[in-house]
């Protein structure tokens, strides 16, 4: 059965009363985003909403500055490290997943389609992305392999930039496929609009591996994480999907509340989608 989330709120954000009324409207995921130093504090309030009303967490590990695919061990294993740490707070919090970027080739200077010199630095670009596919497999392999013990899930999300890993879906399988391990994977739907790939094609070619969906929605040219309204046609295709070939995912609207009247909308979309799909969701 389907589960619903949303984005958790950041340190010092007020929380306490809301999170009652979200658990009621059915929500039972929030995605707490890893901090860059440990708070106790922090860490004491996110276990106690967990034991108190039930949430379930995964956590967004650090990705700024934070580069898994890098072919450069001493950089590679820095980056590692910075997972690991994310981890390790993830289990002190009873996490249930851990969610990763698998990185980028640093190499942001790429000619549009039209340009004299696009099919020739693509070429290029492509055969610094095998290196740095091949280095993110290493890396993701061996946070999954720590995760295991603790009961935490690894799963890795498509991103959109030309010089980003996993923009398509078969970049996607072909990179889960070689990691052979229980690594799932984050479906992204605002990330695939900006890619210019439908985001139903990767729940076709992945629903094997789909354990999460970050929703959201953005006008195609900017990540701006708009609310994924259930009348706009591609959140609703991408829901109707779901049901179909990955019912047990997660499905987190990754935004956090930020006002009375937003925590309204949030309120209300579990029974709306329950009305779109016609079936019992939890």
């Amino acid at each position: 059965m389907l589960t619903f989330g949303l984005k958790g709120p950041d340190p010092g954000i007020p929380f306490e009363e809301w999170s009652a009324i979200l658990r009621e409207a059915g929500f039972s995921w929030m995605e707490i985003r890893a901090p860059e130093v440990p708070d106790p504090d922090w860490e004491e309030r996110l276990r106690a909403w967990r034991e108190r009303d039930g949430w379930s967490y995964s956590v967004h590990a650090r990705f700024f500055g934070v580069n898994l695919s890098s072919p450069n061990p001493r950089v590679r294993r820095a980056a590692v490290e910075v997972a690991l740490e994310d981890l390790a707070f993830a289990a002190r919090i009873g996490a249930r997943r851990l969610n990763l970027h698998a990185g980028d080739v640093n190499w942001y200077d790429v000619p549009p389609p039209g340009h004299p010199a696009h099919a020739r630095m693509m070429e290029a670009l492509n055969r610094l992305r095998e290196q740095h596919q091949a280095a993110a497999t290493r890396s993701i392999a061996e946070i999954a392999q720590a995760a295991r013990p603790q009961g935490v899930e690894v799963v890795v999300e498509n991103l959109y930039k030309p010089w980003e890993l996993l923009c398509s879906p078969e970049e996607v399988a072909i990179f889960l496929g070689r990691l052979e391990g229980p690594v799932g994977f984050t479906l992204d739907i605002g990330h695939a609009a900006l890619a210019g790939r439908p985001p139903v094609a990767f729940l076709r070619a992945l629903d094997g591996w789909v354990r999460h969906l970050h929703l959201h929605w953005n006008d195609g040219a900017f990540d701006t994480h708009e609310f994924p309204e259930l009348s706009i046609p591609g959140v609703a295709e991408v829901l109707q999907a779901v049901k179909e070939r990955c019912p047990h995912a997660t499905l987190l609207i990754e935004i956090t509340p930020g006002s009375e009247d937003e925590l309204e909308r949030f309120r209300s979309w579990p029974a709306q989608v329950r009305k779109l799909l016609k079936a019992h969701v939890v």
